[in-house]
C-alpha cells in the first residue's frame, strides 16, 4: 500500500488517526523497531532510532521507523507487508442447522481477540475465529495502552477494537442465523477501552476501575451505531489487573484437585492459587515478548511462525505453525530456542551469548535469528512471570511441592514445551510433572456461560472470594524479579 503523507506530521500518529494499522508494540517510543515504512518520494531524516533498528542497507533502501519520522514536506511512503491483523478459522462447521438458536462468546485479550459461534441447542461451539487486537498499536501491554488512552487516544483505541469485533462477526457469517445473545470475557482495561470509559483510575495507585464488568448492555453500546440491541454480558472481573478473563477461566477450569496453581500466560501474566479456603491472585506485566512482540523476528502464533525448536539427530530442528515455510518466531519457539542455546552452551547463566554470536545472534532458519536483545526481552518477561508466581506462593505460605496441579492457560500455552519453560526458569522444576495445558479457558468460560448461566454466578463468587496480591509496590516482588532474570533455577 502506498500513501501520501502531508507535511508537518508524525507518520505513525497520522496513520493511526486515519485508522491505518501497522505494528507499534512500544506505542511509538522507538524501542521495538516494528513500525517500518519505506520512503518512496520526498525526504525523511534518519534518526538515532532508525540507526539502532535498521541496517545500513535498509536505510539506503528508504526504510524508516514511522514513530520517529516527521515530515517537513509531503512524502510518499509504502507500508510493508507486516500486518497487525489476521483472521484464522480455528474450527469451522459448515453443516449448521439453521433452525437452531445460536449465541456468541468472545475473549478480548491484549494481543488477540477470539470469537465463537455457539449452538445453544447442541451446547457446543461450532465456529471460532481469531484476530490480532489492532489496538496493540497503541501499546503492546496493558500499562502502555492505558497510558495511551489517558493521553487522549481512548476513542481511537475503542474504534480499533470495534473494527476487530465487526470483522470477526463478518467472518463468522451469522446473518441467516438466529443469534440471541453474547458473552464477553476480558481484562479490566479492555472493558474500559471497549466501553469508552475513562482509564485514569487504572493508570496510578490506588488503581480504582470504573467497572469490573458483570453488566448486561445492548450490542450497539459495544460496537457503536448500527449494531443491534442484542444483549451482551461482560463476565465480572476480580480487580483492576485481574479481570473477567481470569474469572471466566477459573470458573471454566473447575473442579480443582487439591492445591492448584492457575497461570494465564500472555502479554500480562495472571496467576491464581486455589486452596480449600482461599483464592489468591496476582498479575504482572510481562510485556509482549512471550507472544512474539519486541523480538527482532517476532510474530504471533500464526501460519509460518517457528513454534518449536528441538534436537534433531544432534542438530537443530524447527517446527512451524501449519508446517508452513518459516517467516518469523513466536513466543513458544523463542522459549525453546533460548533453552536450546542454554543447553548447548551458546549462552551463559546470565543470558549472554558467546563472543562469536553476541553481534550476529543465533540463526534458526534463513532470515530468522535469535539476537542478544531478544534474549534480554525474554529474560525480562520470564522474570516477571516467575517473580509473580514466587511472590504469590510466598504470600500464601505454601511451597511448590505442596501444589497438586499447575493449569497453564492462554493461547501462548498451546505450543509451550514444559521442559523448555522449566529449563529457563519460567516455571519451577518442582511443577514440571504437574503441569497441564488447558488452552483458552477465558473463551471456554464465555462459551459455557451461554448455556450454563450458573457459570456467571460462579465467576462472580470467585471474584468476591479472591484476594489480590498487589505487586505494584511489593519490595518482595522487585527483589524476586531481579533474581529471576538469571537463567539459573
Amino acid at each position: 500500500m502506498q500513501l501520501i503523507i502531508p507535511a508537518g506530521v508524525n507518520i505513525l500518529d497520522f496513520l493511526q488517526s486515519k485508522g491505518v494499522c501497522i505494528p507499534a508494540p512500544c506505542s511509538g517510543a522507538g524501542l521495538c523497531g516494528k513500525c517500518r515504512v519505506r520512503l518512496l518520494a520526498g525526504r525523511l531524516d534518519i534518526t538515532p532510532a532508525d540507526r539502532e533498528h535498521l541496517s545500513q542497507g535498509e536505510l539506503i533502501q528508504g526504510f524508516r521507523l514511522a514513530c520517529k519520522a516527521f515530515t517537513r514536506s509531503p512524502v510518499r511512503i509504502e507500508l510493508t507487508e507486516q500486518s497487525g491483523s489476521f483472521l484464522t478459522p480455528d474450527r469451522l462447521d459448515l453443516s449448521l442447522d439453521k433452525s437452531h438458536t445460536f449465541a456468541l462468546a468472545c475473549d478480548i485479550g491484549s494481543t488477540t481477540i477470539a470469537m465463537s459461534l455457539t449452538d445453544l441447542d447442541e451446547k457446543r461451539p461450532v465456529r471460532t475465529v481469531t484476530a490480532a487486537n489492532s489496538a496493540a498499536r497503541f501499546g503492546a501491554d496493558v500499562v502502555s495502552r492505558v497510558a495511551s488512552a489517558v493521553s487522549g487516544k481512548g476513542e481511537q483505541i475503542r474504534q480499533a477494537m470495534q473494527h476487530d469485533l465487526r470483522a470477526l462477526l463478518g467472518e463468522l457469517d451469522i446473518d441467516e442465523l438466529n443469534v440471541t445473545k453474547m458473552t464477553i470475557a476480558g481484562n479490566t482495561a479492555m472493558y474500559h477501552m471497549l466501553l469508552g470509559l475513562d482509564c485514569g483510575g487504572l493508570a496510578a495507585a490506588p488503581f480504582e476501575p470504573l467497572t469490573l464488568g458483570g453488566q448486561t448492555l445492548p450490542l450497539y453500546e459495544v460496537l457503536g451505531a448500527g449494531a443491534s440491541d442484542m444483549p451482551v454480558t461482560l463476565i465480572r472481573g476480580i480487580s483492576a489487573f485481574v479481570g473477567g478473563d481470569i474469572a471466566s477461566g477459573l470458573a471454566a477450569a473447575e473442579p480443582y484437585d487439591g492445591c492448584t496453581l492457575f497461570l494465564d500466560l500472555g502479554t500480562n501474566g495472571e496467576a491464581a492459587l486455589i486452596t480449600d479456603d482461599r483464592l489468591l491472585c496476582a498479575s504482572a506485566a510481562a510485556g509482549p515478548a512471550l507472544e512474539g512482540g519486541q523480538l527482532s523476528c517476532g510474530m504471533g502464533g500464526v501460519s509460518g511462525a517457528v513454534c518449536r525448536v528441538f534436537d534433531k539427530g544432534g542438530s537443530l530442528g524447527i517446527e512451524t505453525v501449519d508446517n508452513a515455510p518459516p517467516i518469523g518466531l513466536c513466543g513458544s519457539g523463542a522459549i525453546d530456542a533460548l533453552y536450546w542455546c542454554l543447553r548447548h552452551g551458546l549462552i551463559d547463566s546470565k543470558g549472554t551469548f558467546l563472543d562469536s554470536l553476541i553481534d550476529k545472534g543465533f540463526e534458526l532458519a534463513p532470515g530468522i535469528t535469535l539476537t542478544q536483545q531478544d534474549i534480554r526481552e525474554l529474560q525480562l518477561a520470564k522474570a516477571a512471570i516467575r517473580a509473580c508466581l514466587d511472590t504469590l506462593i510466598g504470600a500464601a505460605g505454601v511451597h511448590y511441592e505442596d501444589i497438586s496441579s499447575l493449569c497453564i492457560a492462554g493461547g501462548f500455552g498451546h505450543y509451550l514445551d514444559i521442559s523448555s519453560a522449566c529449563g529457563i526458569g519460567l516455571i519451577p522444576k518442582a511443577l514440571a510433572g504437574k503441569a497441564r495445558i488447558v488452552g483458552n479457558t477465558s473463551l471456554k468460560g464465555a462459551q459455557r456461560s451461554l448455556y450454563e448461566p450458573q457459570l456467571f454466578e460462579r465467576a462472580g463468587q470467585l471474584a468476591q472470594k479472591a484476594e489480590t496480591i498487589s505487586l505494584h509496590d511489593s519490595e518482595d516482588f522487585k527483589k524476586r524479579f531481579i533474581e529471576c532474570i538469571s537463567m539459573e533455577e
